[in-house]
């Protein structure tokens, strides 16, 4: 790693293992020669970058994210040292899950998220996540998610970098890619709704096929609810969108718990009173036919 010292340690962190890395960083795990814990440390050559990113971070007092520790510069770069958290990511668990987990384990992965997301979205001025994908939700082993990799987070409604267009594509809302649109908190909603469908699928949304909501309407195991969710969120104009991850929060509760919502119930009555009419319609020709 650029910047550590001969004995390896970077701001005075021992360097223990590697952890991961993108497309401008790396991620190792570290023990601090204080309390002795293990972290993990975030270093990039692109030090204003990762600078706001640890600001951010610092504004972050949720459970969905990793505590910052410690934040400094090098003479090649800069550092950020946050909580470790320990567990697969969500990109790893789908592996054991081709076609798709159960919807109520999708919904209570997806319920943490959102909380997550829905707080970042409260702050003044709001926080846009702006990366959803599979890669940056971590599982711990009591089986809660939480969101990691906050380099592409920004801060105001309406902020956009001018020369980094961030995001993933296949899960990134359009408007994240197009010049001259600000972005806000509906392209968050929108990369909630490509996690959501890779959970209940195990399409992944950045490999091909891309069309993320016709693979979802064919998909059998999507009950009527969920599509109605993962179609608003998925819509391509982010003005027909939820404003906001805090309108999934109560949808996504009913379909981790079970409880109908009251559409749904009002479609079934109906579509049992059409049935019950058509049968009778039946019952009534055959017994005018007999008698």
């Amino acid at each position: 790693m650029r910047g550590k010292t001969d004995t390896g340690q970077t701001g005075g962190y021992q360097v223990l293992d590697k952890l991961g890395e993108g497309a401008t960083a790396q991620v190792y795990l570290v023990r601090s020669p204080d309390d002795r814990k293990m972290y993990a440390l975030k270093y990039s050559p692109h030090t204003d970058r990762l600078m706001a990113e640890s600001a951010i971070l610092g504004r972050l007092h949720h459970p969905c994210f990793p505590c910052r520790t410690a934040d400094g510069r090098t003479a090649e770069g800069a550092y950020l040292v946050m909580e470790y958290i320990p567990g697969i990511t969500l990109q790893q668990l789908m592996e054991q899950y081709p076609a798709g987990m159960p919807e109520r384990m999708a919904a209570g992965i997806g319920l943490d998220v959102a909380a997550g997301i829905a707080w970042m979205h409260r702050c003044q001025p709001a926080l846009i996540y702006r990366d959803m994908k599979a890669a940056n939700v971590m599982i711990t082993p009591e089986g809660r998610a939480r969101l990691v990799d906050l380099g592409a987070a920004v801060c105001g409604v309406g902020a956009q970098e001018k020369s980094c267009r961030a995001g993933t594509h296949g899960y990134s809302a359009p408007e994240q890619f197009w010049e001259g649109v600000k972005v806000t908190p509906a392209c968050d909603v929108y990369g909630l709704g490509k996690l959501l469908a890779f959970m209940l699928t195990g399409q992944d949304p950045a490999k091909p096929p891309y069309d993320t909501m016709e693979y979802c309407r064919r998909h059998c195991g999507i009950r009527r609810p969920f599509q109605q969710l993962l179609v608003k969120c998925l819509q391509p104009d982010p003005q027909l969108r939820y404003p906001d991850a805090s309108f999934l929060l109560p949808l996504l509760e009913g379909l981790k718990t079970g409880k109908k919502h009251i559409g749904d119930r009002k479609h079934s009555k109906k579509r049992n009173r059409i049935t019950c009419r058509y049968i009778k319609c039946i019952w009534m020709s055959e017994y005018e036919r007999i008698f």
